[in-house]
């Protein structure tokens, strides 16, 4: 995956490793690790830091019970657990179109919805997972468009297949993308050319053209349901 242009920073990666993202977000970087080499280095680097901070600091001291505990369990014999088989790979189904997910989403196969359309020719289906921001795949036909917008939080994309542009660019397959309320942009596909992404937000959208703009008022409505 060479093409990857867009990486989550140095913040959020380190998040990632510490285990303090909320189940959303952890799942997006997860599936952005599986197509991108440069991140899966650079979070390598990460735990080898944290590690080495770990040896050099100071041992904290067990309780008595806690380190009889701890000799109770160094001393039972280790059991062999049988290993599954590998599961199949799972596919995302769009009418005539199926996508292979990556391994995280897999996990979450049971979790995703009905497909629903929304304007500019894009499809939707939302993912039910824990907490307080909506991911969803969606997907954008050939030659459509998300009306232009901006964001009243943050909105996490990713590329799972195809590309789509903005004013700020190409995007295609594991490119992780970030935009705040700094930014406003026209998600677009070009002529023969469709996309599937997996988004996240922790706010709705903000409608800035056209008639779309008529939902604003309802943005609560549709970010829940």
């Amino acid at each position: 995956m060479a093409n990857i242009r867009f990486h989550p920073n140095y913040d959020l990666l380190r998040h990632y490793a510490c285990g303090e993202l909320e189940s959303p977000s952890s799942i997006m970087l997860n599936a952005h690790l599986e197509f991108c080499p440069h991140c899966r280095q650079k979070l390598a680097s990460i735990e080898a830091e944290q590690a080495s901070q770990l040896e050099k600091s100071e041992p904290v001291p067990l309780s008595p019970s806690l380190n009889a505990m701890m000799m109770d369990i160094m001393a039972q014999e280790a059991v062999d657990i049988p290993v599954p088989d590998k599961a199949p790979a799972c596919q995302l189904a769009l009418e005539d179109k199926a996508y292979s997910l990556p391994s995280i989403l897999q996990q979450h196969n049971d979790k995703i919805g009905p497909w629903s359309r929304l304007p500019g020719n894009i499809k939707r289906a939302q993912v039910d997972v824990c907490g307080d921001s909506q991911m969803n795949f969606i997907y954008m036909d050939s030659n459509s468009a998300l009306p232009e917008h901006t964001h009243q939080g943050q909105e996490i994309t990713l590329v799972l297949a195809g590309e789509f542009y903005d004013e700020s660019g190409t995007y295609q397959p594991g490119d992780f993308i970030v935009q705040t309320k700094e930014h406003k942009h026209l998600p677009r596909t070009r002529d023969g050319q469709d996309c599937l992404c997996l988004t996240l937000l922790n706010a709705p959208l903000h409608f800035t053209s056209g008639l779309a703009t008529l939902l604003n008022p309802f943005s609560q409505l549709f970010f829940r349901h």
